[in-house]
């Protein structure tokens, strides 16, 4: 099996500000890109909005997800249209549009640029829930729980805590079996993103 999957424990996390408040950087592909010279491929991040009205940075060429974790969260992005966001509603832009929030929240960011494509789904569960993934060359599943979870492939056990992911990359097309077994009822965030999109 051409997998390698990779935990994201909390210790690997770099934390920055920016004007609402902070982010917390959980990963970045490559892993030696940089967010502000925007020459990553995908990168996922939490932050924390901490000012009742913010402007989002704009992100010229940068392909977005966003929701919010623990509190509802309203945006714009010409001060006419609104949108209200509740936890675990997912929402997807562009990064270069001028974007404003409302209201103070933690949410959950997925990043795409240069060429890839990818998705953003959200999962409850309450017990044992198997994810049955066909993985295709260049893909990354990226698995994230809001509580601790214990994740079971093929070969290994993984423990996370809170906000901790687990990314499983392919180098070819192969299934893979991911079994999460929650310590308590959580709600998983599941990214694919596709590098070099040709399909």
């Amino acid at each position: 099996m051409a997998n390698t999957i990779k935990l994201i424990k909390n210790e690997d996390f770099i934390v920055t500000e920016w004007s609402g408040g902070k982010t917390t950087q959980i990963y970045i592909y490559p892993e030696d890109a940089s967010y502000k010279s925007i020459n990553f491929k995908f990168r996922i991040s939490s932050a924390t909005v901490e000012l009742e009205k913010s402007e989002f940075t704009k992100l010229e060429g940068v392909y977005r997800f966003i929701t919010p974790l623990d509190k509802n969260l309203k945006l714009t992005h010409n001060n006419e249209d609104y949108m209200e966001l509740k936890p675990f509603q997912i929402y997807e832009f562009d990064g270069g549009l001028n974007t404003t929030s409302y209201g103070t929240a933690k949410d959950f960011n997925l990043m795409l640029a240069n060429g890839t494509k990818g998705s953003l789904s959200c999962i409850y569960i309450d017990e044992e829930y198997v994810l049955n993934e066909i993985l295709s060359k260049n893909q990354f599943t990226i698995i994230l729980s809001v509580n601790d979870v214990n994740i079971e492939t093929h070969d290994n056990t993984y423990s996370l805590k809170a906000m901790e992911a687990l990314i499983i990359n392919s180098s070819d097309d192969t299934p893979v079996i991911i079994k999460i077994v929650p310590t308590k009822p959580s709600n998983i965030l599941v990214a694919r993103v596709y590098i070099d999109y040709l399909f």
